[in-house]
């Protein structure tokens, strides 16, 4: 699989997941197999990890692209996500997702989760 192959599916979700299309977005994800991980969550589910994804809709206002890598099959994305809480704010998201077959296997998020903690404050 060539460098966009893999990457095309993982920008794809993306797009998906900026304009809240949760349906399009979880075709993007592998059926069997599939794993999330984060400092605040995991899941083993791909159905189960959209429907938390479809939680979060409302604070989502923006993803800004930094900058993007592709190894194998693995691709990485440097993301800004742009959530609005009480106040609009930024947070910085490292984004490694791992492409079996042209679909999302796995995808780990690394990111400060001060922002995402004050929701349950």
């Amino acid at each position: 699989m060539s460098g966009n192959a893999t990457r095309q599916p993982v920008d794809e979700y993306l797009d998906a997941i900026e304009s809240h299309d949760y349906a399009r977005a979880r075709s993007f994800l592998a059926d069997e197999g599939f794993l999330y991980e984060s400092p605040i969550s995991s899941f083993s589910s791909a159905d189960d990890f959209m429907q938390h994804m479809s939680l979060l809709a409302g604070i989502i206002q923006g993803i800004e692209r930094l900058k993007v890598f592709v190894d194998g099959q693995d691709v990485c994305h440097l993301l800004v996500y742009v959530v609005q809480l009480s106040d609009k704010e930024s947070a910085k998201v490292a984004h490694w997702a791992r492409v079996v077959d042209g679909r999302i296997q796995r995808i780990e998020t690394l990111f400060d989760t001060h922002w995402y903690r004050q929701m349950f404050e």
